[in-house]
């Protein structure tokens, strides 16, 4: 007798799309990723009142996109403030380093099975930072494969370019390289989210080496399945976030209008955490592991 449950692709992406929709951990998502921004947001925002605070235009430029000035701001803040590189990086480390905090979050809550109080949550991200961390360390391992495909793509495309006699067969190889790079990405990022969504399909699972390996085999045996689940909730959060950039862009960010502009950021955020947490919880779900190491009810993540 087959000791493993298969579930469909849509039945997954369905479960995810529901199972992301966690009021109390988007909103943890949204109050601990404000903590890089704001490392960066404070000294830009300084700098850039400095440069533009004091001139006659400062109203306009709010309410409206000047190209030419923001090249010409961009060109200053390169060449007079190299400190702010500076911010950038530590905005970048810190982004990096509450990652496996925000995945243990949703790693948590998928294990569950229910929405989790703000308590729970939280020590579910303590409990999982751990396992979480190395595989974000151990994820540079497909990446590295992506990036070697990727430019042994690119340099036979080089090579079949500079031989081409038609342009046509030139933007051919130029394009098949680019489709080559684009796949391997995908089912890059489709492991290594199937690897994180071991951790909530098997409460047993410890070692983040293990999951990679599971994550690997899912797509293995299951590559239709997991590209399938990955790319629909992709696609869907991204569609998404383009069209709040979009209303973002024609928003005022003047007076009364700052508060709106900044409420709207914040949906793009929340529209970031659903999408990964449902990615998350869509891939555990069709994830091959025993049913009776699927899911327990508490409301805090396993012991270490």
């Amino acid at each position: 007798m087959n000791s493993h449950s298969k579930r469909s692709a849509f039945a997954a992406i369905g479960s995810g799309v529901v199972g992301g929709l966690q009021w109390r951990l988007l909103l943890l998502w949204i109050l601990i990723s404000l903590l890089p921004t704001m490392v960066v947001a404070l000294p830009l925002w300084s700098t850039l009142d400095a440069l533009l605070g004091h001139s006659v235009h400062a109203e306009v430029w709010a309410k409206h996109f000047d190209g030419l000035m923001f090249g010409d701001v961009f060109i200053a803040l390169g060449r007079d403030n190299p400190w702010l590189g500076m911010a950038f990086v530590a905005g970048l480390i810190l982004t990096l380093a509450i990652s496996p905090f925000l995945t243990g979050m949703a790693v948590a809550g998928g294990r569950a099975g229910r929405a989790l109080g703000f308590g729970g949550l939280l020590q579910g991200g303590a409990v999982e930072y751990g396992r979480m961390l190395r595989l974000l360390l151990l994820a540079l391992i497909p990446y590295a494969l992506f990036g070697l495909v990727a430019k042994a793509a690119s340099s036979f495309a080089d090579d079949k370019v500079d031989a081409a006699l038609l342009p046509a067969t030139a933007d051919m190889y130029t394009y098949s390289a680019l489709a080559v790079a684009l796949l391997f990405f995908v089912i890059a990022q489709s492991v290594v989210e199937s690897a994180r969504a071991q951790f909530v399909a098997d409460i047993g699972l410890r070692s983040a080496f293990r999951a990679l390996g599971r994550g690997f085999m899912q797509f293995v045996r299951r590559p239709f399945a997991t590209v399938m689940v990955y790319l629909t909730i992709t696609l869907i959060g991204t569609a998404l976030v383009v069209l709040i950039a979009a209303w973002r862009g024609n928003a005022t960010a003047a007076g009364s209008g700052l508060v709106v502009a900044f409420l709207i950021v914040q949906l793009g955020v929340v529209v970031i955490a659903w999408m990964r947490t449902a990615r998350l919880l869509a891939l555990a779900g069709i994830a091959a592991v025993n049913p009776a190491h699927r899911r327990r009810r508490t409301d805090f993540a396993p012991a270490l």
